[in-house]
């Protein structure tokens, strides 16, 4: 397989490129310059592995929830490249991509991202199953959730894994809480996951699709207070 997987839904963005066995990464956690060098690395990356645009078979990105500027910046390349090569983009949540690698835990696993506002993105996997919807709460209602489960055991993953675990574990008082001590490349996940969607004639992404978005407006959050 020839593929492109773009992760920009968080502050260290991370593109690999595939070809066949041989396989480029690149990360940058550089902040406002990421827009600058998104496009350049994307054709760094491509050249390592002796890759044509026209030659993907599909491009998988993490459709969100993350950061609402990284997430429009991995849209636009990844639609730009689809606008000149016609190949498929499938969309894949970032927190089950970021749950992926652990889908053989016997447990359960919790995606952690920090939203800012003292709150997580997140949801709840079992096997590669969410348990639980896409998450923007704090962590008390995350802790209230894993509760709510017979006595169990959770790895927490994801970027901000460790601060969502600390919590957890002093609220948690009756269930065995664990966090992964290295953060795992999410663009192999995404690759896997997209070859996935690929093989199972999965719909890709139309020209309309956008990033998910599952933070409320400040209007919608009043009018349920």
């Amino acid at each position: 397989m020839k593929a492109l997987a773009l992760d920009t839904a968080i502050s260290c963005i991370t593109l690999s490129a595939k070809n066949e066995e041989n396989t480029a990464t690149v990360s940058l956690d550089i902040g406002m310059h990421q827009s600058e060098r998104l496009l350049p690395s994307i054709e760094y990356i491509m050249k390592e592995c002796d890759l044509e645009p026209r030659s993907l078979d599909y491009i998988a990105i993490s459709k969100g929830p993350g950061s609402f500027t990284g997430l429009r910046l991995g849209f636009a390349a990844a639609k730009a490249l689809n606008f000149v090569t016609d190949c498929p983009v499938f969309g894949i949540s970032t927190l089950q991509a970021y749950a992926q690698p652990f889908v053989n835990w016997p447990g359960k696993v919790i995606s952690a991202i920090d939203a800012k506002k003292e709150r997580f993105f997140s949801a709840i996997y079992q096997s590669g199953v969410p348990q639980t919807e896409e998450l923007d709460a704090e962590p008390e209602m995350i802790a209230k959730l894993v509760d709510n489960f017979q006595d169990d055991s959770f790895l927490v993953v994801g970027p901000d894994s460790f601060s969502l675990h600390e919590i957890l574990v002093k609220t948690c008082k009756n269930q065995n809480i664990y966090t992964f001590e290295m953060q795992i490349n999410p663009t192999l996940s995404l690759f896997q996951l997209g070859e996935k969607m690929l093989k199972g004639n999965a719909e890709p992404l139309a020209d309309f699709d956008g990033p998910v978005y599952i933070r409320k407006s400040e209007a919608e959050e009043k009018n349920e207070n």
